[in-house]
């Protein structure tokens, strides 16, 4: 190796915000936010913005989101990029999250299998990946203080198991840490996560990084087995890393393997940040082709939710839109992962260019949730006049940019209250509206369930206009289907009360506990019989299809080899996806009543049929229990279904394998009591919600901290009028002021300190932090 420590203390910590080492690393997942060190979050290269991963999740197709690995892969080297922060893998335990759009799904299975195909394309092209974030990051309330409190079983079998996946399957070149804590210790410096878990059970020989600001204690973080902290600490950590190298001969070795991974890393990527140098922007060729692929895949990932025969709208010669967002539409989600692109065409436009004349209301203040008198009367008088002369009306709505974003939970369920109002008053005009939606992640979609038609968009990226007026004119056959259940109501998730700063939290926001235990999204609903607006894998088509011919037997791979027919018996040509589910053997265990275990897409003609041959992999019969996954022997269902709650084909099957440890009943119910909680939660138990004075740390919040300190107080005034200056003339609720905002009020103060660049000293950050204690020494 040949460095000196002095080298190698410097080279485990980020060299400015955006290197390691010599290799460029940039975020995403759904395209290229290359930016130089010093500039705003916005402010970054023109790119692709491609459908977010909760758009391109429903898809369900991974050969496409492979195709969308390889063109961000040609998009990272044209900007100099070795590694894209990315794919999100992690679990949709409530759609208040306001971070969901970056994640794929409410099931293990299906992300772990479109992430694996993300990251074999991009890393077949000579960039790097970041599977993120490592592990149980599940809100972004209080995200760089908070404890997630996770039982065995739920955390291997749900929050752990897309990780595995895409590790042993794809072997990302680097893993970024979580801000969170996890079962007591903060994920940065969790070697049972990281060592034993992540490098001795899984066998992992790529680079963990730290998510940004997430390392406090740089010496606990390489022990624990992290490689690197990002982004530079500005020196802050220096000394400690030093001197902890410097007398302990054991720590010398963790930081020599670091620093090995660090240049294994460098050595493999540096070419695309040599080949960029004096460039900086992406080839024309290379970005129309990319267009066209968000395109394809928002085509593919739209879902269509309702149909009263309202779609397809045919050869229509006028339309009336209604909503801002059909001007202004909201094709990604804020924050980190914001895409800087140019070419975004509005819904007005589109229609336009097939010829059809467009009557316009805006209807509403996308930057508002107050209502508009004045909108709202233009948006009725046209819809009358729309209903006098027949003329369609689609109305564009769903959660806005304030409503969701990076940095910060959704405050509620509901669809925004000027849309609602707005809504309610033009069914009572015309009862003829199309329903498009726009959101990062699922809403109370009543109110839209009452149009004719509802056809879901997600965040499809910079060409969801394009491909949604395709299937709105019936050029196109909406195919997605949902990677996530969307229920009735924000009480009826399972982790109601025990999820951010709702009921239940309110005293203890740091103290995370997942009562749910492994019921999460369909896994609950189905086994509790919860209804829900819309289930798991449902999506709608202008065609119909029929199964046939199951099959079900072991090959002699040992693994177990599902056949069946698809039959296209419709007069339209359309993609179907084809949805295996495992019905586990009844009994009164905690275990779900039925599991995704595969699936296939095919495209069928009218009149065609296909066989499509699906293998479920090793975990379909198995469990986590006694520190393993192990095979639970019974009479296990084989189903093969449209969606969860469509089944079309079933086969029986015996299956040998031991018992299953019974350390609760399904009786229990689901969120557990505390009792049954704390009786399979085996952690220690933390009170980072109850901190007094002489207890908090540089590893504490601004927020934390406030009730104790005038100093802190002022402190946090100070942060306000911040951010207010540097996005002036944007209000606090604009989504990257409001992540700023939460990131200094609620990031740990170390963090706060050191990206500011080293405005803050170290001795101030100190200061603030006894202040809080009142002098008092932890």
């Amino acid at each position: 190796m040949g460095k000196s420590l002095e080298e190698m203390c410097r080279l485990v910590t980020g060299r400015g915000t955006w290197h390691i080492g010599d290799i460029h690393v940039s975020d995403g997942p759904h395209g290229i936010r290359a930016q130089e060190d010093g500039a705003k979050n916005n402010d970054s290269y023109e790119a692709t913005c491609f459908p977010t991963a909760s758009s391109a999740a429903c898809s369900w197709n991974k050969e496409l989101i492979g195709k969308m690995g390889e063109g961000l892969a040609q998009e990272a080297k044209a900007l100099g990029v070795s590694v894209v922060l990315g794919p999100g893998v992690n679990m949709k335990r409530s759609p208040l999250c306001g971070r969901n759009f970056e994640y794929y799904s409410e099931d293990p299975f299906l992300t772990g299998e479109l992430a694996s195909s993300y990251i074999i394309a991009m890393q077949e092209c000579g960039v790097g990946t970041s599977l993120k974030h490592f592990a149980g990051n599940s809100q972004e309330t209080h995200r760089m203080t908070s404890n997630s409190m996770i039982d065995e079983r739920a955390l291997h079998e749900i929050y752990l198991r897309a990780f595995e996946k895409a590790v042993k399957k794809a072997k990302p070149a680097t893993i970024m840490a979580s801000y969170n804590y996890l079962n007591g210790l903060p994920a940065c410096e969790n070697k049972h996560l990281l060592t034993d878990i992540l490098r001795n059970d899984w066998k992992y020989e790529g680079l963990v990084m730290s998510d940004w600001g997430a390392c406090v204690d740089l010496p606990e973080c390489i022990s624990a087995g992290m490689d690197v902290e990002m982004p530079d600490s500005c020196g802050n950590h220096y000394d400690e890393i030093w001197n902890m190298a410097a007398t302990n001969p054991w720590f010398m070795k963790k930081l020599e393997c670091s620093v090995d991974r660090i240049e294994r890393l460098n050595d493999r990527y540096k070419s695309n940040v040599i080949q960029s140098r004096g460039k900086k922007n992406i080839p024309d060729s290379i970005r129309e082709k990319n267009h066209k692929l968000a395109e394809q895949i928002a085509e593919e990932s739209i879902v269509l939710l309702k149909n009263d025969g309202f779609f397809p709208l045919g050869e229509i010669k006028e339309i009336l839109v209604i909503g801002e967002l059909a001007d202004k539409p909201r094709i990604q989600g804020g924050g980190s992962s914001h895409i800087h692109t140019t070419r975004i065409t509005s819904f007005i436009e589109q229609f336009e260019e097939y010829g059809i004349k467009v009557r316009y209301a805006r209807g509403y203040k996308n930057t508002s949730f107050k209502r508009d008198a004045k909108l709202e009367k233009e948006a009725i008088r046209k819809a009358i006049e729309a209903k006098e002369y027949n003329i369609p009306v689609l109305f564009f709505g769903g959660l806005t940019d304030i409503a969701e974003g990076e940095g910060y939970d959704r405050e509620s369920f509901e669809l925004p209250e000027n849309q609602i109002l707005l809504l309610k008053k033009l069914l009572e005009v015309n009862d003829k509206i199309g329903f498009l939606s726009f959101g990062g992640s699922p809403y109370d979609m009543e109110l839209p369930s009452k149009c004719k038609a509802l056809l879901h968009l997600y965040l499809g990226g910079e060409a969801v206009a394009g491909a949604c007026v395709k299937i709105i004119l019936g050029l196109s056959n909406p195919s997605g289907k949902l990677a996530e259940s969307i229920p009735y109501s924000e009480k009826d998730v399972p982790s109601y009360g025990y999820f951010a700063k709702q009921e239940g939290q309110s005293r203890h926001l740091d103290e995370v506990e997942y009562r749910e235990s492994i019921f999460v999204g369909y896994r609950y609903y189905d086994t509790f019989h919860v209804p829900v607006r819309y289930c798991f894998g449902y999506g709608l088509s202008y065609t119909e299809f029929e199964y046939a011919d199951l099959h079900i037997k072991a090959g002699d791979d040992e693994k177990i080899h599902i056949s069946f027919e698809v039959k296209n018996i419709g007069t339209i040509a359309g993609s179907e996806i084809s949805e295996i589910y495992v019905k586990n053997p009844d009994a009164d265990f905690l275990r779900a009543n039925k599991e995704l275990r595969g699936f296939a897409k095919t495209f069928l003609n009218p009149g065609e049929k296909k066989q499509m041959d699906v293998v479920l992999d090793d975990r379909a019969f198995q469990v986590y229990q006694n520190g393993e996954f192990q095979v639970i022997g019974g009479e296990y269902e084989i189903q093969v279904g449209a969606s969860l709650n469509d089944i079309r084909l079933t086969g029986k099957m015996d299956v040998t394998g031991t018992e299953m440890n019974v350390l609760l009943k399904k009786s229990a119910g689901v969120p557990l009591s505390e009792t049954d909680f704390y009786s399979i939660y085996q952690e220690p138990c933390t009170h980072f919600s109850d901190l007094k004075p002489g207890e908090f740390t540089t590893k504490n919040s601004l927020r934390q901290m406030q009730e104790y300190s005038r100093l802190v107080r002022r402190w946090i005034k100070l942060g306000k009028i911040l951010v207010r200056l540097m996005h002036f003339p944007k209000s606090l609720r604009d989504p990257e002021a409001r992540m700023m905002l939460e990131g200094i009020l609620e990031g740990n103060i170390d963090s706060v300190c050191n990206q500011s660049g080293g405005i803050i000293k170290k001795k101030t950050m100190n200061r603030i932090v006894a202040s809080a204690n009142r002098g008092k020494t932890v």
